[in-house]
């Protein structure tokens, strides 16, 4: 269930009860001319959703849209916060759900990036240390790689592109691009883009919906499971 479509009195029997909610992270970035900009928010939403339907007890707080960017900061229609931005955040509403009672929590990342997944490890730490709270912390795309792993896929590839063909079908776009991350050794770059020289790295000519359905399903299977084993 939604805690933006509960009321008070839903809010608190269902903390009275145990419950668990899943906090998803998202992000509004590039993805290639093929995705759309919101690619890593419908995904973890999407696996918040199943989960609560197959696990008991389980509640989702509004998904957070915005990440922290290095790669495709510069790139159209990436929208970023900073770091501490996000850190402090993240702190905030984990703090807020420890004050209204809630002991379980599971953070559900769909941006993957080194600096963004540090300042919620941060954020997850932080609370951990002061709170009597469980928390767990991943991203649905490293869940994901567990179940295929494809050679020189990455940002906007074939695994996202087949994952949002499940989810958002409408939402992709034709042709389906073929792009390759361009490596700059050890060279610090003013913009990381040079990275993504398609603006994605992958080839996504074989992607599939129903191939995003299996990847899905897999990552809702083993988001339950954490959820079962870590957090009783």
């Amino acid at each position: 269930m939604r805690i933006d479509e509960m009321t008070t009195e839903d809010f608190r029997r269902a903390v009275m009860n145990n419950a668990t909610v899943i906090l998803p992270l998202g992000a509004t970035e590039a993805h290639g001319p093929h995705l759309p900009l919101g690619t890593d928010t419908f995904q973890p939403e999407h696996i918040a959703e199943e989960v609560a339907k197959i696990s008991d007890n389980v509640l989702i707080a509004p998904v957070m849209p915005y990440g922290q960017h290095s790669s495709t900061k510069n790139m159209a229609g990436t929208i970023g916060i900073s770091f501490d931005t996000l850190r402090a955040f993240v702190t905030d509403v984990l703090n807020s759900l420890a004050d209204g009672g809630v002991k379980r929590m599971v953070v559900i990342s769909g941006h993957a990036g080194t600096s963004h997944i540090c300042a919620i490890m941060e954020a997850c730490r932080a609370v951990v240390m002061k709170r009597d709270v469980r928390i767990a912390f991943f991203s649905d795309y490293d869940i994901a790689s567990k179940k295929i792993e494809i050679g020189n896929d990455g940002h906007g590839g074939m695994v996202e592109t087949s994952r949002i063909m499940d989810i958002r079908p409408d939402l992709v776009r034709d042709p389906r691009p073929v792009g390759r991350y361009k490596s700059h050794g050890y060279l610090v770059l003013r913009d990381g883009s040079a990275c993504f020289p398609e603006g994605m790295a992958g080839d996504t000519r074989d992607s599939s919906p129903e191939f995003g359905k299996e990847i899905n399903d897999y990552v809702v299977k083993a988001v339950s499971e954490i959820i079962r084993k870590d957090l009783s």
